[in-house]
């Protein structure tokens, strides 16, 4: 997996509206689509594939409880399919300076080979963002009628890109989306701005 300072690049790349790049000799244009809001009453969050993940842990960084939007950085080919380059958690409006990696319980980056991060496995080509506290209604890996939670999910599909934001109670929500290429490992990093606080989230799905 990539390392910080390919994210530095990337980031500025990818959420730029507008935005149009040579990938594999084809242009690409970039343009940004909120997914929802995710509400995050206890501050921990999750990444994960929520249709295969088993109670995925929590990063041990945490942020100010609230509802952020979840924006994801889409790139559209010249044939007009898009897919999901990236997927944001915006905590504040200010920009990053630094990016370290988004850490879970007993993950420690100087284990890690040069340039290698920790991330996650999606298996069914989606990933998401929730609270550490929507994980055990977040099921979905046991749920009976997956067919009814995969219709709503490509609700608005558009080769090759969807996206959802699913209820689960008054106080907690799971927002998915597709993953770039589909199945995958990826890595997720936190955005500390200059004043040493975390100002977003991002997980690359490793289309650049």
């Amino acid at each position: 997996m990539e390392s910080n300072s390919d994210i530095s690049e990337i980031y500025p790349l990818v959420y730029t509206q507008g935005q149009k790049l040579e990938i594999d000799g084809r242009t690409v244009s970039f343009s940004i689509a909120t997914a929802g809001l995710v509400s995050l009453p206890s501050g921990r969050v999750v990444a994960c594939d929520p249709l295969t993940a088993d109670r995925p842990p929590a990063f041990v960084q945490a942020v100010l409880p609230g509802r952020y939007a979840v924006d994801l950085a889409l790139a559209r080919a010249q044939n007009g399919f898009e897919k999901v380059a990236m997927a944001r958690i915006k905590f504040t409006s200010r920009q990053p300076a630094v990016w370290v990696m988004a850490l879970c319980k007993g993950q420690d980056p100087q284990t890690l080979a040069p340039g290698a991060s920790f991330g996650y496995r999606s298996e069914s080509g989606t990933g998401a963002f929730m609270d550490a506290g929507s994980v055990s209604q977040a099921d979905f890996a046991h749920l009976e009628d997956i067919d009814s939670l995969l219709v709503e999910l490509t609700g608005n599909y558009k080769p090759h890109r969807y996206w959802l934001e699913q209820a689960l109670d008054r106080r907690h929500n799971v927002v998915m989306f597709s993953t770039g290429e589909g199945a995958g490992s990826y890595a997720s990093y936190f955005g500390i701005d200059d004043a040493g606080d975390i100002c977003t989230l991002v997980t690359d799905f490793k289309l650049i």
